[in-house]
């Protein structure tokens, strides 16, 4: 059995919120080795269709289930552009760690969207099947949130996905986000010299 204990935690959130028939999908770093960029991290991002009706309930069952909140902590979410954030604390047996899990509450269009373009697939981590967003939600994601190393893998989801994918559809979202500039960056940085896409072909 897999000892990491990232993917520990992993599989104990999706242990958790599978009965609950919650349509869910890895983000983040884990999500990066399903499309060909693995990538060291040390906490888990899950993005669910939840709505504000059954947040008290998922809490509750992961508190059951051996996560735990920080003392500073409140069961309260915070609006983070389109989802809702909480997060929780998870020490895997032996690890003598604790790790962090984010659970991010869909609420916009598009994130909700994202879910019903999930992917599955058994990573390297995790020795049972799971979903991951889609490359080109992932790369839509990354530009959102904007950081260096954020860009830094978008660059590379571009490089090594390239003929995957769904351009129409990331074109689209990237205009709808108005993310054409931080696409030409990272499209020059993953093919130097060479034009991006016309973004107005993804309306």
């Amino acid at each position: 059995m897999d000892v990491d204990p990232v993917a520990r935690t992993l599989v104990r959130a999706w242990e958790i919120l599978e009965p609950l028939k919650i349509p869910m999908a890895v983000v983040g770093g884990i999500c990066l080795a399903a499309w060909n960029h693995p990538r060291f991290t040390q906490d888990v991002d899950l993005l669910l269709a939840l709505p504000d009706t059954e947040k008290g309930t998922v809490v509750a069952k992961f508190l059951d289930g051996g996560f735990f909140l920080k003392q500073d902590q409140q069961r309260s979410w915070i609006p983070l552009g389109g989802m809702d954030l909480l997060q929780l604390f998870y020490e895997p047996p032996e690890s003598f760690m604790d790790f962090r899990l984010d659970l991010l509450a869909a609420k916009s269009d598009y994130h909700l969207g994202i879910l019903q373009r999930r992917v599955p697939v058994k990573l390297p981590i995790v020795e049972r099947e799971i979903a991951v967003v889609s490359c080109e939600d992932m790369l839509i994601l990354k530009l959102l949130a904007g950081r260096i190393i954020d860009r830094a893998d978008a660059a590379t989801l571009l490089r090594k996905n390239r003929k995957r994918l769904d351009e129409e559809y990331l074109l689209k979202w990237i205009k709808a986000h108005g993310l054409q500039s931080q696409l030409a960056e990272i499209w020059d940085e993953a093919f130097p010299g060479e034009q991006p896409p016309n973004v107005e072909a993804g309306e």
